[in-house]
C-alpha cells in the first residue's frame, strides 16, 4: 500500500520522502481547499515532481475546490500549467474541473477528492464511469461499511483512505457552517472551523459551562493497516497540509515502521511507531468514524478546539510581548498556538524568534521555568500556550538544488519483424531501425513493458520520455544490447529533430481549445421560456394549489410530487433506497431530484425519468453543468453559496435549466458523530443553531431562515419549506449579496 503524505510547502515534501513516504499531496496558491497553508509555486511543483520522478515516489496535486463561473479560465490556466509538470493525479472536488480536465487535458489523472462526499458502491461505481481512476473516500465511512462495498477486495477504482490527523466532524463537502457564519467557505480552502468553538445550551435556563460540541479527537490508524489492506486499499492518506516538516516526518516514519515490519516483527513495530508518535503534537487520538465504538466517543468536549502539545500558560502582557509560566519544554524556532481558555476564536499562531528567562536571551525554556516571549500580538491573560510544531532542520539548500524538470516527450515504440519504429507524438517525427539480429524467440520475449522501460531512459541533458505507448507484433529475441544502442540513437535524433517547447505548444493549443469553448456556451445556453417554482415541503403538510410540490422520498404523497433523495446512504442502506426508488416509480412518480452523486447510478434502468439536481450536491459553474447533463440530468440548482453575481454568470453560460434555492432554511452541518442531545445552541458570540436527529446523524440549522429576496424574472426558484415557513423571522441573505471568498 502506497503511504500518502501531506505537503504544505517544499522542505515538508522533501522531510515526507526522506521518512519513507511514497507520495505527497500538495496544492498550487489558488484552487486548493488548503489556501492557508504556503503551498507552491510552479516552479516548486515542476522540481519537486522532477525529483520525485527520478526517486520513484509521486506528487498528487489537490485542485479540490469549487470554481465560481468567473474563475473557469484563470483555472483552466492553472490546469494548463499542471499539465506541463506532468503530477501523477490531481485531486479534484469540482465537478466542473473534472469535466474540463476529462475533455482538454487528458494528460491529467483524475482523483476524486473526499470532498465529493462518496460513500457507497454506487458511488465508487459512478467515479469510474465519470473517468476517475482512485476514489478518495468520506471519511466517515465505517469500516464493517468498506466490508459490504467490497467483499472480494477488489474496488472498481483505486482506493484511498485517510489514516491519520485531523477530523472533520461533518459529512465532507457538505459543510457550510464557516461560510454561513461569515462567507468563509470550507469548500473554497478558507474554513474558520468554527465546529472548533464552544456552545452552549440555550434550553438550560442561565447558561453553564461552554461545551466543544463538533470537536472530535483526531485520527490514528495503525492497528488497522492490515484490515485496509485485505480490502484493497491502495493508499494510506496522512491528513496536514496545514503541518510543520517535523510533524510530517514523524508521522511518515511511524506508519512507514509498521508498513515495513515483517509479521513475525509487527508487535515491536508497533510499539516504536507509538513511540515515535508521543513526540507528535497533536490531539488526543482515536479509530475515528471506522468503529461504531470509536464513533460514540469521539467528541472531546472538554478540550479546547487547538491541537497541539500544552507547554505553558500566559501571565501578562508586557511591552513587546508577554510573560508565561511554562509547563513543557519551548525552544528557540518552535511553533506555538496562544489560546484563550475562554473563548476558543481569540488566539493566535506564532514562531518563536524570542526567548528571555532571568533577564538574559536563551535557546530553549524548560517546565517549571518564568519566561518572556517576544510577540507583535496580545495574549489574554491565563491564555494556554500549545507547542503546535518543533525547529527542525533546514532543508533551503537542497530545495534551490532541485532542477527544473527537462522537456517531456510522449512516444509510441513499435517492434514488428521489420525493426523498431519511434513516433514522436504532436509530430511527424519518426525513428526507425533495422535490426538484423532480429529473431523469433525461443523463451524470452521483448514485451511493450520492456520496451517502455528502456525508452524511458532518456540520453539526453534536455529531454526526457513523457508517456510512452509501446506496442509488440509478434514474438521476438533482441540482444538487450542492441536495444540500449537503438534506444540512444533516438535520444540523439530527438534532441536534432524535436521542436523546442514542443509539449507545451501542445497543452497550449488545448487550452485555447478550452477558451473557446467556455465563449461558445453563451451561444448554446438554456433559454427559459416560462419559469417555474418548486416549494419542497414536509411530510406532515398538504400540498399547494397551482404549486410544483417536491417532498422527501419517505413523505411521498403522489406520483405527480418531485422525489427528493436522501444525500447520504451507507451501504447498509443502499438496497432499500434502490428498492424505495423502484416501487415509487412503478407508481408512476417520474421526477428525481438528485442529492448526491451516487444517485445517479440508481437511474440507469429506469426509462423516461427526469433527473435534477437539488441541495446539497454543489453545482458552481458550466462546465459543472455539462457534467450534470452528460451524467442524465435534466436541471441543475445553483449552489447555494452562490452569490447573486455568481448566479447570474453562471444563467448565462448554463446549458440545463439553473433553479435558484430561494427561501428555506438549510442543513449547514451533518455529522454521524454522538453529540450531546441539547437541541438549540448558540456560541459565544450568540450564533444561535438547532440541532435535530434524523437515525445515526445529527443535522445543525441557523437560527435565521436565508432568503434570496427577489427572484429575477424567468428564473426557476425553490422555496425549502421542510424546515422554515414563509415570512420567518430573523432573514439572512447568507452569500447571496457579497463576496463569496
Amino acid at each position: 500500500m502506497e503511504l500518502l503524505a501531506p505537503a504544505g510547502n517544499p522542505s515538508v515534501a522533501l522531510a515526507a520522502f526522506d521518512a519513507g513516504a511514497d507520495a505527497v499531496y500538495c496544492g498550487l496558491q489558488k484552487f486548493n481547499a488548503r489556501e492557508r497553508s504556503e503551498n507552491f509555486t510552479h516552479d516548486d511543483l515542476a522540481r519537486l515532481v522532477a525529483y520525485a520522478h527520478k526517486n520513484k515516489r509521486k506528487v498528487y496535486v489537490t485542485f479540490n475546490t469549487l470554481l465560481k463561473e468567473s474563475e473557469l479560465l484563470s483555472a483552466g490556466a492553472e490546469l494548463a500549467h499542471l499539465a506541463v509538470c506532468r503530477p501523477d493525479a490531481v485531486i479534484v472536488q469540482d465537478p466542473g474541473t473534472a469535466r474540463i480536465i476529462r475533455e482538454y487535458f487528458p494528460q491529467l489523472t483524475l482523483h476524486a477528492s473526499t470532498q465529493m462526499g462518496i460513500h457507497n458502491s454506487a458511488g465508487l461505481e459512478f467515479a469510474r464511469e465519470a473517468g476517475f481512476k482512485r476514489v478518495i473516500m468520506e471519511r466517515q465511512v465505517s469500516l464493517d461499511e468498506l466490508r459490504m462495498m467490497i467483499p472480494d477486495g477488489k474496488p472498481p477504482v483505486e482506493l484511498e483512505l485517510f489514516v491519520h490527523g485531523a477530523l472533520c466532524c461533518c459529512l465532507s463537502g457538505s459543510c457550510l457552517f464557516s461560510s454561513w457564519m461569515g462567507g468563509w467557505s470550507g469548500n473554497r480552502g478558507k474554513c474558520k472551523q468554527p465546529c472548533r468553538r464552544q456552545y452552549f445550551d440555550l434550553d438550560a435556563g442561565s447558561r453553564g459551562r461552554g461545551e466543544f460540541l463538533f470537536s472530535p479527537d483526531d485520527l490514528c490508524s495503525l492497528d488497522l493497516l492490515d484490515e485496509f489492506r485485505k480490502l484493497g486499499v491502495c493508499s494510506l492518506k496522512i491528513e496536514g497540509r496545514l503541518r510543520r516538516a517535523d510533524y510530517v516526518e514523524k508521522v511518515v516514519r511511524a506508519y512507514r515502521t509498521v508498513l515495513d515490519a515483517p509479521s513475525e516483527n509487527r508487535k515491536e513495530a508497533y510499539l516504536e511507531a507509538e513511540q515515535i508518535l508521543r513526540g507528535v503534537c497533536t490531539r488526543k487520538t482515536s479509530q475515528g468514524f471506522y468503529t461504531e465504538q470509536s464513533m460514540k466517543k469521539l467528541i472531546r468536549l472538554d478540550s479546547i478546539g487547538g491541537s497541539g502539545m500544552p507547554c505553558g500558560k500566559v501571565l501578562k502582557n508586557v511591552p513587546g510581548g508577554f510573560e508565561a509560566r511554562m509547563t513543557g519544554r519551548l525552544h528557540i524556532g518552535d511553533t506555538v498556538r496562544v489560546q484563550s481558555s475562554v473563548d476558543s476564536d481569540d488566539g493566535f499562531n506564532m514562531t518563536v524568534l524570542h526567548l528571555e528567562s532571568g533577564n538574559r536571551s536563551v535557546m530553549k525554556v524548560l517546565p517549571g521555568e518564568l519566561c518572556f516571549i517576544r510577540s507583535d500580538k496580545k495574549a489574554l491573560r491565563d491564555s494556554l500556550i500549545y507547542r503546535t510544531g518543533e525547529s527542525g532542520a533546514d532543508l533551503s539548500g537542497r530545495i534551490a538544488r532541485l532542477p527544473l524538470p527537462k522537456e517531456p516527450l510522449d512516444l509510441t515504440v513499435d517492434l514488428n519483424e521489420n525493426g523498431i519504429t519511434v513516433a514522436i507524438q504532436g509530430t511527424e517525427l519518426i525513428y526507425s531501425a533495422k535490426i538484423p539480429s532480429l529473431a523469433p524467440a525461443r523463451k524470452h520475449a521483448v514485451s511493450p513493458e520492456d520496451l517502455q522501460r528502456e525508452f524511458s531512459a532518456a540520453a539526453s541533458e534536455i529531454l526526457e520520455a513523457g508517456i510512452i505507448h509501446a506496442t509488440v507484433q509478434g514474438e521476438w529475441f533482441l540482444p538487450a544490447g542492441e536495444l540500449k544502442e537503438i534506444r540512444r540513437n533516438f535520444w540523439h535524433f530527438a534532441e536534432e529533430k524535436a521542436p523546442r517547447k514542443l509539449y507545451w505548444n501542445i497543452v497550449r493549443d488545448h487550452l485555447i481549445r478550452f477558451r473557446k469553448a467556455h465563449q461558445n456556451m453563451i451561444l448554446n445556453a438554456f433559454q427559459e421560456k416560462n419559469s417555474t417554482g418548486t416549494v419542497i415541503l414536509s411530510g406532515r403538510e398538504k400540498s399547494i394549489p397551482g404549486k410544483n410540490i417536491a417532498r422527501e422520498l419517505r413523505f411521498i404523497q403522489s406520483s405527480d410530487e418531485e422525489v427528493v433523495l436522501p444525500p447520504f446512504v451507507p451501504e447498509t442502506e443502499l438496497l432499500r433506497l434502490k428498492n424505495e426508488i423502484g416501487m415509487l416509480y412503478r407508481k408512476g412518480s417520474r421526477v428525481f431530484r438528485i442529492t448526491s452523486w451516487f444517485q445517479f447510478m440508481l437511474f440507469k434502468d429506469l426509462k423516461d425519468v427526469i433527473l435534477k439536481t437539488s441541495f446539497p450536491l454543489p453545482v458552481c459553474n458550466s462546465f459543472g453543468v455539462l457534467f450534470c447533463k452528460e451524467s442524465g440530468a435534466a436541471g441543475v440548482q445553483a449552489w447555494i453559496e452562490l452569490g447573486e453575481g455568481d448566479f447570474e454568470e453562471l444563467r448565462k453560460h448554463s446549458v440545463l435549466p439553473l433553479e435558484l434555492y430561494a427561501y428555506g432554511r438549510p442543513c449547514i452541518f451533518t455529522t454521524r458523530a454522538k453529540l450531546l442531545s441539547w437541541r438549540n445552541i448558540a456560541d459565544v458570540r450568540d450564533h444561535r443553531f438547532e440541532l435535530k436527529r434524523d437515525g445515526g446523524l445529527t443535522h445543525v440549522y441557523p437560527e435565521e431562515v436565508f432568503s434570496a429576496g427577489e427572484i429575477p424574472d424567468g428564473v426557476p426558484y425553490c422555496y425549502d419549506l421542510r424546515h422554515a415557513g414563509m415570512g420567518e423571522e430573523p432573514v439572512s441573505t447568507f452569500n447571496t449579496f457579497r463576496e463569496w471568498a
